[in-house]
């Protein structure tokens, strides 16, 4: 086999490579995002109508005139579920690729394992950080007049979330390669503590005032973290189930290789 031949048959194994690592991303965060809109149409309602009612009775008592809405409440609660699906799908993708980057790195050559792995460190740096710093508020408690402020202050401490998480990541994994893994444990961990002292403290706090009830705000804030919770673990177990079959079923192939079965296919480079 010629340079230029063994060169066309890597680039075409890429291909498929990255074609079933969308094909999984889409799956699963198809499969995210249903059960997203799920909880957004039976448990997440509660806390938001209790809010709109807030919202139209302050109107009310101000003497102003109660906000009419474009449509109607059942039409924006599917709305919402419609967004929760679309956001799962491109969430599954951008999930699928940084697996397919990150995968030979992570302690563990189980697809399922390493799903669940990269799933737990996703959520806690795109939602939980995030939510400790600017946490989410009901509809009409916020200032409308500060949602461009409060967009780019979510940004900023999401981009830096993430850049921090990347930053520990490789530290820990250039320590590893001198250092004991006690050593790595106590560097990362105070590494990301640093860090997130820093975007406590740097980042300014939010510009709104919250004058809604605090049960109500604590309520929706609940509701929000554990519903972005249940999407992340769905998305973590069916991309990790859609990967070991994904291995499973390639097993011939791999041994052709030299690549043990049940390992996780070999990451996109």
């Amino acid at each position: 086999m010629t340079e230029g031949t063994s060169q066309a048959f890597r680039a075409t194994d890429q291909t498929r490579l990255m074609r079933r690592i969308l094909q999984i991303g889409a799956m699963s965060g198809l499969c995210a995002g249903l059960s997203l809109a799920m909880f957004l149409v039976t448990i997440g309602h509660g806390p938001i109508d209790d809010a709109v009612a807030f919202e139209d009775s302050r109107a009310a008592a101000s003497g102003g005139a109660v906000h009419e809405e474009m449509f109607s409440h059942g039409t924006q609660e599917w709305g919402g579920a419609l967004a929760m699906v679309l956001f799962g799908v491109a969430l599954g993708v951008i999930f699928m690729i940084v697996w397919g980057a990150a995968a030979h790195r992570l302690s563990t050559r189980s697809p399922m394992v390493a799903a669940l792995q990269l799933g737990a460190v996703a959520f806690v740096s795109v939602v939980i950080v995030p939510s400790l710093k600017y946490p989410a508020n009901p509809p009409g408690v916020s200032d409308p007049n500060t949602i461009n402020e409060r967009t780019m202050q979510y940004g900023s401490v999401l981009a830096a979330s993430i850049l921090l998480t990347v930053l520990v990541w490789q530290l820990v994994i250039r320590l590893s390669a001198t250092a004991t893994p006690v050593t790595c444990a106590w560097a990362g961990a105070s590494a990301y503590g640093s860090g997130l002292l820093a975007i406590a403290f740097v980042l300014p706090a939010s510009p709104d005032a919250i004058d809604a009830p605090a049960d109500l705000v604590w309520r929706f804030r609940l509701v929000s973290m554990f519903g972005m919770g249940v999407g992340y673990v769905v998305l973590a177990l069916v991309s990790g189930t859609l990967l070991t079959y994904w291995a499973t079923s390639d097993a011939r192939v791999r041994r052709g290789t030299g690549q043990p079965v049940g390992e996780v296919p070999p990451p996109v480079r």
